[in-house]
């Protein structure tokens, strides 16, 4: 969680909408598309789940965020938020560690 809401802190201090699934509806919308239909999906993030499909999905959506954590960490931690390149990558293998524990059960809404 704190690496998360740090990072949602740095996308809003540049103008990028972080969590943008919720408003793509009314933003398509309002671009004049009609009969525009709206469906969520669970995305996990870990192997904790129990049904096969989702342990799958979850499974290759922690091999992607742990590739690209630290890409799409740098850049914001330091170049807009302030951090060292130290205090980020100390703050980024905690993220990795309690990724990998499947202690924390974390699931995304597209």
């Amino acid at each position: 969680m704190i690496w998360d809401n740090y990072f949602l802190e740095a996308a809003e201090k540049i103008g990028r909408e972080p969590s943008p699934g919720p408003k793509l509806e009314g933003w398509v919308k309002e671009a004049g598309f009609q009969n525009v239909h709206h469906k969520t999906f669970k995305f996990p993030l870990g192997l904790w789940p129990k049904d096969p499909k989702f342990k799958e999905v979850g499974m290759l959506n922690l091999a992607q965020a742990l590739n690209g954590l630290e890409g799409f960490s740098l850049r914001l931690f330091c170049g807009v938020l302030g951090w060292s390149k130290e205090e980020v990558l100390v703050l980024l293998s905690k993220v990795r560690k309690e990724l990998k524990s499947q202690t924390v059960h974390p699931i995304f809404n597209l």
